[in-house]
C-alpha cells in the first residue's frame, strides 16, 4: 500500500516550481528532510536522466518521476507534489505513434520515488498502487481540491481500502 511509504509531511500541496527540474528539487527536499542521507544533487541527476529516457506522465495531469538512488536504503522514498498551475511534462510518446502528442501536457500530481537496485520489487509494487489510485475516476479532480497534506494522504488512504 502506497500509504505505508507516506505521512503528510512528504506531501505538498501548492508546489511553487513552475518547471520540472526545478519540481524534481522541491520534492527532493521533502524527501531528504525525512532522508538526510540522500544526496540531492545525485538524486536529482537521476531523476532528470530518467525523465530524458522517456516521459513519466502516466495519465493526464499525473507523472511519477522515479530514479535510483544507492542512498535511500531498503524503503523507497516517496513524495507527492500537488501544483495547481500545472506543470510542462514531455507526453508519452508510443512505438505505433512516437510523434503521438505535439503538446507538452501539464502534469499537476506528481508522485516522486527514489529506490535502491535491490528494490525493484517492492518500487514495482508501489508503481502497480499509483496506478490503481490514479485509475479511479475521482482521483485527479479529488486531490486538486484538497486543501491540506493530510487531505491528500486521507483520500489515498481512503482509495487504498
Amino acid at each position: 500500500m502506497l500509504s505505508a511509504y507516506l505521512s503528510p509531511a512528504d506531501i505538498k500541496v501548492n508546489l511553487e516550481s513552475s518547471e520540472k527540474e526545478e519540481c524534481f528539487a522541491e520534492l527532493l527536499e521533502l524527501i531528504v528532510a525525512k532522508n538526510p542521507k540522500i544526496k540531492r544533487p545525485e538524486a536529482k541527476k537521476a531523476l532528470i536522466e530518467r525523465e530524458e529516457k522517456m516521459s513519466t506522465t502516466v495519465f493526464p495531469c499525473i507523472a511519477v518521476p522515479h530514479a535510483l538512488s544507492k542512498d535511500v536504503g531498503d524503503i523507497p522514498a516517496i513524495a507527492i507534489g500537488i501544483s495547481p498551475a500545472g506543470i510542462e511534462f514531455e507526453p508519452v510518446s508510443t512505438e505505433s505513434d512516437p510523434k503521438a502528442s505535439q503538446d507538452n501536457p501539464k502534469v499537476n500530481i506528481i508522485f516522486e520515488i527514489l529506490f535502491e537496485e535491490k528494490e525493484a520489487e517492492t518500487h514495482l509494487r508501489i508503481l502497480r498502487d499509483i496506478l490503481s489510485i490514479v485509475s479511479n475516476p475521482d482521483f485527479t479532480k479529488s486531490i486538486l481540491q484538497a486543501k491540506t497534506s493530510q487531505e491528500v494522504y486521507d483520500l489515498i488512504e481512503f482509495l487504498e481500502s
